[in-house]
């Protein structure tokens, strides 16, 4: 009976059966199109989460090569705290002094340790000093002083005669400038950069 409908009318009964087909579908799934765009919805963010999770994996296989970084920043820092330390360390400076003074054959007369002067991200701590002993003996601690792992600077050097006919043959008195990290000065420009 379809086949001896005219082509306009096969086409008609087409339509209605579509149109019937979508009535039924919108009447038995309220809210299709919702749904659909739900769907959408949803898509775009299982995308998203997947490249997240691309994300993720690329970071975990570079896990490695970032904790190896990390330990090398750590063993600079370390290098770093030796050389510019972050105390004055006064007892130890004083010790170490005295031990070199000793090796070096000198003899300390006096160590007094100044107040700490701030420059920048860091501290001047002067520590004035007075040594008797021979000339080539002093060439000897300040050789030493300047191979110490702490950055040390030696400056005021005054030497002179000692009047007695021993064998330490001169006195000498320097100021021994040695720096401290300044932790508060050195964190200040970047909480500046960042209440701005």
């Amino acid at each position: 009976m379809f086949e001896k409908l005219p082509f306009w009318g096969q086409l008609a009964v087409f339509v209605a059966i579509a149109a019937a087909i979508v009535g039924v579908a919108y009447w038995l799934w309220p809210g299709i199109e919702d749904q659909g765009r739900q769907i959408d919805r949803l898509k775009g963010e299982l995308s998203s989460k997947q490249a997240q999770i691309d994300e993720g994996r690329a970071i975990e296989q570079k896990l490695p090569e970032f904790e190896a970084e990390i330990a090398s920043l750590e063993r600079k820092l370390g290098d770093i705290q030796q050389i510019l330390p972050s105390r004055t360390e006064t007892g130890d400076l004083l010790r170490w002094i005295k031990n070199l003074g000793d090796q070096s054959n000198l003899d300390l007369n006096s160590f007094g340790p100044g107040s700490l002067k701030p420059v920048e991200f860091y501290k001047e701590f002067p520590i004035d000093m007075q040594v008797t002993g021979r000339y080539h003996d002093l060439g000897i601690f300040l050789d030493r002083v300047s191979k110490y792992s702490r950055i040390v600077n030696v400056d005021n050097l005054n030497m002179s005669a000692t009047r007695s006919k021993m064998e330490k043959s001169i006195s000498a008195s320097f100021t021994a400038t040695t720096f401290v990290y300044d932790s508060d000065a050195a964190s200040a420009p970047g909480d500046e950069e960042a209440n701005q």
